[in-house]
């Protein structure tokens, strides 16, 4: 059996793969996923540390573990190469695409930071007068630093669980921006105008994310923009980035146990 952590749009892609394969999946989630019908898969949701994780992939006889979790979900990335290690379970990992327009990336507006402590004193060197956090709910409490003093707005989902992360942080509810963004360029640009921001900061979460929509919006309206690097993978982990090429690891790492 395969285990196959997503809650995102690789993690449905690589479902559908597999679906279409025919063959048997446990796709596990940190919350649960709604709207989403499976073939040949079964769900399950919520966080594992390194002895449930083991546990389960023992339990269950898992031979494959695919990897299409969020790009930033670190803890989840490292827990799997350590849980996969201990049982010398191979682990294929199905990464979005990052490509950039070279065009996005004006040096003279455009940074990264190495860490989101770094982008925090690179914001408090440039001071500028409004920033829109477009990194997700789950990066208030690490932006706490900043806008404890700053003004800053932070753009999250409109569900009920995003706000209750964000009060629990006690981050201002008058600066949230809850929405679901739709990749439209017409409406990050609107968002930017209406709110006069002046600086973005955003992760690099690759098209997926909406990250080159994000950077085009910025250029059109002449701002700055401060992009937060991905973390590094384990070292373990074989990387595709194509579904055909995902096919063909799968193949290959099946006919080879």
């Amino acid at each position: 059996m395969i285990m196959l952590f997503g809650g995102t749009t690789e993690g449905r892609i690589v479902a559908k793969l597999l679906d279409d394969m025919g063959l048997h999946y446990l796709y596990s989630t940190k919350t649960a996923s709604t709207g989403f019908s499976m073939t040949h898969g079964e769900s399950r949701n919520g966080p594992l540390n390194d002895m449930t994780m083991v546990a389960l992939l023992f339990e269950r006889k898992i031979g494959l573990v695919i990897d299409a979790a969020h790009p930033f979900a670190i803890g989840l990335h490292r827990t799997i190469a350590r849980a996969s290690g201990t049982l010398g379970i191979p682990v294929i990992r199905f990464e979005r695409d990052y490509s950039l327009d070279s065009g996005l990336l004006d040096p003279k507006r455009v940074r990264y930071a190495d860490s989101f402590a770094a982008a925090i004193g690179l914001l408090t060197i440039m001071n500028p007068g409004l920033v829109l956090a477009s990194t997700g709910v789950q990066t208030i409490a690490m932006l706490r630093p900043y806008w404890q003093s700053q003004r800053m707005m932070v753009r999250i989902l409109e569900s009920e669980r995003s706000l209750e992360i964000a009060r629990s942080a006690g981050f201002p509810p008058e600066n949230l921006i809850r929405m679901t963004p739709s990749g439209s360029q017409e409406e990050e640009v609107s968002i930017i105008r209406t709110f006069c921001i002046d600086c973005l900061l955003c992760k690099e979460n690759g098209t997926s994310g909406f990250l080159p929509v994000k950077l085009a919006a910025a250029r059109a309206c002449g701002i700055s923009v401060i992009i937060v690097r991905r973390p590094d993978l384990p070292a373990m982990f074989r990387t595709v980035t194509s579904p055909d090429r995902l096919r063909q690891a799968v193949i290959n790492t099946l006919e080879g146990q």
